[in-house]
């Protein structure tokens, strides 16, 4: 798996370029420069409590591992990782965050990789939540149903998949095969060696269940925190999209970003975007995507290169 996954991003970057080829881009571009410095503004001071909220989870995590690290030193563990997260597929294998987090916490590296690991499912599990409900209430307008009705519906298969998340069992069957196959060889060889100790700190987390709550919470506020940013890039190009269209379809966008065929959801978010928002002219959409990618994930990395650079890397895992 390791050897195509270079050649999986391909899939998406040639879908990217395929789909720049069809839309006028002097369009798109002559829009952003359009577009209220002071809308900008607003959009890139949205991404403080973004970070704020994912390093509270980091450092929540980190507490019910048996180690504290303040406020500070969680976000610069968040931000260590977003420079790597934004050119691997799927924003997985953030060696860098492990690293950072067991040399801030004093914790091994499979407790700090626990940790990790568990911030992404519960990142997960809180947008499968989010992204159900907008499938489900989607569905239900399509149809016509009663809008309490397809909420509800909407809540129980996200609690579903939030359970399927959430599960112990599917660690072994998942979590660990994946985090072999993304991560670098000497990582590999180390969760190889040390894979009873990595199970047996990660499945702390799950007992009891409800020791997630408070995480989860700081999951559901951060996406919630995104889904304001996207409105307000939204408002800023002057697209005809209330803030609730945005919270029923973007999470499900986001969830088609996470497939690992893309960097940075470069072609897949553009593509589902010309999906769900077919009203919108494509032009619009690839204005959009683009802004909203240069006030977040574009940003974050950015802010994240002075943490990542800090890292000291292990004698033994130095080139």
């Amino acid at each position: 798996m390791k050897r195509f996954s270079p050649f999986a991003t391909l899939i998406g970057l040639i879908l990217f370029a395929v789909i720049l080829s069809r839309v006028d881009l002097r369009a798109s571009l002559d829009l952003l420069g359009k577009t209220s410095p002071l809308w900008i503004g607003a959009a890139f001071l949205l991404l403080s409590p973004e970070i704020l909220l994912k390093s509270l989870r980091i450092r929540r995590l980190a507490a019910e591992a048996g180690h504290l690290i303040g406020v500070k030193d969680a976000v610069h563990v968040y931000l260590s990782g977003q420079p790597l997260a934004s050119v691997t597929p799927a924003k997985l294998g953030d060696v860098a965050r492990v690293l950072l987090l067991s040399q801030k916490s004093g914790m091994g590296t499979p407790q700090a990789l626990a940790v990790h690991v568990a911030d992404k499912v519960l990142d997960l599990a809180a947008l499968a939540l989010l992204a159900s409900i907008g499938l489900i209430t989607l569905i239900a307008d399509a149809q016509q149903t009663h809008a309490a009705w397809s909420a509800l519906a909407g809540i129980g298969v996200g609690v579903a998949l939030m359970t399927a998340f959430l599960n112990r069992g599917w660690v072994r069957r998942f979590v660990k095969p994946v985090v072999l196959a993304l991560a670098p060889e000497k990582v590999a060889r180390s969760l190889h060696s040390h894979g009873r100790e990595f199970y047996r700190h990660f499945e702390t987390f799950f007992l009891p269940l409800r020791r997630l709550a408070g995480p989860l919470a700081l999951s559901l506020l951060a996406w919630e925190t995104a889904i304001a940013r996207a409105w307000i890039c939204s408002t800023a190009l002057g697209l005809p999209l209330t803030f609730w269209n945005l919270q029923w379809l973007l999470p499900v966008v986001i969830m088609v970003e996470f497939l690992p065929i893309s960097i940075m959801g470069f072609g897949t978010r553009e593509a589902s975007l010309f999906v769900f928002f077919a009203g919108i002219s494509r032009e619009s959409l690839v204005s959009f995507s683009l802004l909203t990618v240069v006030v977040g994930p574009l940003a974050s990395a950015l802010l994240g290169i002075p943490a990542a650079a800090s890292l000291k890397m292990p004698e033994g895992r130095r080139p």
